[in-house]
């Protein structure tokens, strides 16, 4: 009888810890759904329940979160990031993070990022892939174009790839009219600082430029976040590596750049993203050459996991490679993109 009732007791056990490694909602009615914490973003979260689509809901309509079965990744809108496990909190719409070394109870109105800080590798990739067309000043005939993201993230670090192009097919001839490629790494080192390179890759022939490497270095901030807005700006040198498309080259070329990125977000239906960038470069080398690139992409979720994008873009050269190209080009592109 004793065996018995041990052996009652040890399944009982097993069973109440595998509910527990489970994450959990808390709704403020009472509700609990219970299943897997996939993130945090701006105001709402992304939840997988069992037997169940994912579902997305806004933090203020949450008591509280569990999620004890591993790691995750915390970034308030005071600027603080926090890692550890989440319990619930007895008081509302709050949870407690459980760190290494305290636990720290924090408002879930205050939570701006949350993500699982996976331990397999393949599970801290994300990114997208997008098709589509295009219309732009250089030619008057439509054209493909493609872009894709890839994000690696790690506890102090993210490594990005950024891929884009844009082609124009003239009968049975194939031209390379615009390409951009660009390897970004960041070390977060204190709070929101972190210290940035990168290398990239570009290619405009409406400027007169048959490709451009680049090499940077500098340091960056994540000055706002909030439930709505994602921004960060970064500084530092660059240099490149250019041919124009008269096969002229220029030598390295140094550069004083700055860049600005703001993030917009609504979660709620239609749910939709704006995402406007900025960068400006000022040569050291050629005294009065200064240069602009950036766009503005707007998209909008039509079913999980694929979203329109509507995005117009700029580039600036005040002197450019071939004497008498243009100096400013613009164009916009249309494409589905696939989230994953």
């Amino acid at each position: 009888m004793k065996s018995f009732t041990l052996t009652i007791a040890f399944f009982i056990c097993i069973s109440s810890q595998c509910q527990e490694i489970k994450d959990t909602l808390f709704f403020l009615n009472g509700t609990r759904v219970i299943g897997k914490i996939k993130r945090v973003k701006l105001g709402v979260i992304t939840f997988d329940p069992d037997d169940a689509n994912d579902i997305t809901v806004q933090l203020r309509r949450l008591s509280s979160i569990a999620g004890t079965n591993k790691i995750f990744r915390i970034e308030t809108i005071q600027h603080r990031q926090l890692y550890g496990r989440i319990s619930s909190h007895p008081e509302p719409n709050t949870i407690n993070v459980e760190t290494f070394f305290d636990t720290i109870p924090v408002k879930l109105e205050d939570v701006s990022v949350l993500y699982p800080f996976e331990r397999t590798l393949l599970q801290r990739f994300s990114g997208s892939v997008g098709v589509g067309y295009s219309y732009t000043r250089s030619s008057s005939l439509g054209r493909l174009n493609f872009d894709a993201n890839i994000k690696y993230t790690s506890k102090k670090e993210e490594f990005i790839l950024s891929l884009s192009g844009i082609y124009t097919l003239y009968d049975s001839l194939f031209s390379r009219d615009r390409e951009g490629a660009t390897f970004k790494y960041n070390y977060f080192f204190a709070k929101n600082w972190f210290f940035t390179a990168f290398l990239a890759y570009q290619r405009n022939l409406e400027l007169g430029l048959q490709r451009r490497f680049q090499e940077g270095l500098g340091i960056g901030n994540k000055f706002l976040t909030n439930r709505f807005i994602y921004a960060w700006g970064r500084t530092g040198f660059v240099f490149n590596q250019e041919k124009s498309t008269e096969g002229i080259s220029s030598g390295v070329l140094t550069e004083l750049f700055g860049q600005l990125e703001f993030n917009i977000f609504k979660f709620e239906k239609p749910k939709v993203n704006l995402l406007f960038a900025q960068s400006f470069y000022y040569s050291l080398s050629q005294s009065g050459r200064f240069r602009n690139d950036g766009s503005l992409n707007f998209t909008w979720e039509i079913f999980k996991d694929f979203k329109l994008s509507f995005e117009p873009y700029n580039n600036f050269d005040s002197k450019p490679p071939v004497e008498g190209s243009a100096k400013f080009d613009f164009g916009v592109v249309f494409s589905i993109n696939y989230i994953f």
